[in-house]
């Protein structure tokens, strides 16, 4: 505790916010990101930032066209650290989060003690929230199922074959369409359904976690398999 670290000042940069678009995270929230006018900062080349939350748009007083001063928090994240009114042009608007989703036009609302907007539509109507969790499910501290991830991920799902998690466990009934699909083949198709049988069983914590319950990360998820054992106690407490 005696040791003090010493960091260089985070590099800054200015560059024009071109857009502001709207993401919808798995959980449906839904996030404004700055599309920008590409700029290297600290070595890295940066084209979008987050822009969190209707109330950090409106407290930096955020517009689209506005020059701004980014850097990258801790040298990784990308962040709006001011704009600069004086470059402002006169049709610059604000910006406000939509009152429905971009990705299902189900109507957005927002919580009173909470600051994030999110869509009404749920797993059921939301597209954007059916692959955030699919994504989520699969992923490395859940059930990391190999030659799952990314894009065979998302062509599965457009093509209908998976839209709820446990679809990917029927995944053999479209054997010939996976085949036959460009990137694939026999060996392909089988090294996929292998990886997803090897993961038919998983640790009760990688369980929980794959789930996405919200405010359950993976330490929560650690301390609750802990305490529950095994899967039948854990259900039985919900």
């Amino acid at each position: 505790r005696w040791a003090i670290a010493r960091k260089f000042p985070a590099e800054q940069a200015r560059t024009i916010i071109k857009d502001i678009t709207i993401q919808v995270g798995r959980t449906g929230i839904l996030t404004p990101v700055a599309e920008l006018e590409p700029v290297i900062v600290g070595g890295v080349k940066v084209s979008r930032v987050s822009l969190h939350n209707q109330d950090e748009i409106d407290r930096k007083d955020i517009r689209i066209s506005d020059t701004i001063e980014l850097q990258r928090a801790g040298d990784v994240i990308p962040q709006v650290i001011s704009v600069d009114k004086k470059k402002r042009k006169k049709s610059a608007k604000k910006f406000f989060i939509p009152s429905k989703c971009p990705s299902c036009n189900s109507k957005t609302y927002k919580k009173k003690e909470e600051v994030a907007v999110r869509c009404s539509g749920g797993l059921s109507l939301c597209e954007e929230q059916q692959l955030g969790s699919l994504e989520y499910f699969v992923s490395r501290n859940a059930f990391n199922i190999e030659g799952l991830g990314g894009k065979n991920l998302k062509k599965f799902w457009k093509e209908g074959f998976i839209k709820y998690p446990f679809d990917i466990f029927y995944l053999d009934k479209y054997k010939n369409d996976i085949i036959n699909k460009e990137g694939f083949g026999e060996k392909s198709y089988l090294n996929l359904i292998n990886s997803i049988n090897q993961k038919k069983t998983i640790t009760l914590e990688k369980f929980i976690y794959s789930i996405g319950i919200p405010q359950i990360g993976q330490r929560t998820s650690n301390l609750l398999s802990k305490h529950f054992k095994n899967f039948k106690d854990w259900f039985n407490s919900i």
